[in-house]
């Protein structure tokens, strides 16, 4: 799916974010994307932003449309105060040290610290993208529903593909710190799409697990008034603080 196979509502949203930005974007497709689709901002050399995405069918117009969102929130950082998001060696050494001796004698030292280090990023990487995107999510349903069909759909599957994380084989090869973000961050999605969309079954399982509470609060904080130019970094700190991991990362500048 090229860029002119995009759904007209999601060539309406490119083009109000170049409007709002004074830039291009530009719309790539790469089907080795690892991620579905991704953001690149315009450089000083490269005055242009681009989406790139991975070919998902029809579900690609979402995927765009999904970054476009994120897209417009970001260009209204001031470029002086743009900040990105980096890993601690402390907490990223801390991390390693428990899958280490979980697993001591029954795998190798260099597989459990590369076990500990996809912990450590992967949560890292719900981090950053979860709370802003259940932001993106909510804004398009309410300002471009020609996408809310795509939307269930897509919402749905993850939810579902995100159960694992109950599982009681999950608890036992998982360090405490990370299973609980992981499902505090599941459980948020869930509530999120159980509400956006209607259906209260989504939310039912962590319900039970009693992650209502925790996941209202990380949801709330995604549509609190923001009080910074930097609302997305807001919603990050904030449901750092909430998971009990704010010394795991710092913000850099680009």
């Amino acid at each position: 799916m090229s860029a002119h196979e995009l759904l007209p509502a999601v060539n309406r949203l490119l083009q109000q974010v170049e409007e709002a930005g004074g830039l291009p974007v530009m719309v790539v497709q790469q089907d080795d994307l690892e991620d579905l689709a991704m953001v690149r901002l315009a450089t000083r050399e490269q005055q242009t932003h681009r989406i790139i995405y991975r070919d998902a069918g029809e579900l690609s117009s979402y995927h765009v449309a999904f970054e476009a969102a994120l897209l417009l929130r970001m260009i209204q950082v001031p470029a002086e105060q743009q900040v990105i998001l980096h890993e601690t060696r402390e907490a990223r050494e801390k991390v390693i040290s428990q899958v280490e001796r979980m697993f001591k004698g029954q795998i190798s030292l260099a597989q459990a610290r590369s076990a500990g280090l996809q912990y450590y990023d992967g949560v890292l990487l719900r981090l950053r993208s979860t709370g802003p995107g259940l932001w993106a999510d909510r804004w398009l349903f309410e300002q471009v529903p020609e996408l809310r069909g795509l939307q269930a759909t897509l919402l749905q599957s993850q939810v579902q593909d995100n159960l694992f994380c109950l599982e009681g084989e999950v608890e036992r090869l998982t360090p405490t710190a990370v299973l609980q973000a992981t499902r505090a961050i599941n459980a948020a999605c869930a509530f999120h799409s159980s509400g956006l969309l209607g259906i209260p079954s989504l939310a039912i399982p962590y319900q039970a697990a009693g992650l209502e509470a925790l996941a209202k609060e990380l949801i709330n904080l995604t549509s609190a008034a923001p009080r910074t130019n930097d609302p997305d970094r807001e919603i990050v700190d904030g449901w750092a603080e909430k998971l009990g991991i704010s010394r795991w990362y710092c913000w850099k500048a680009p």
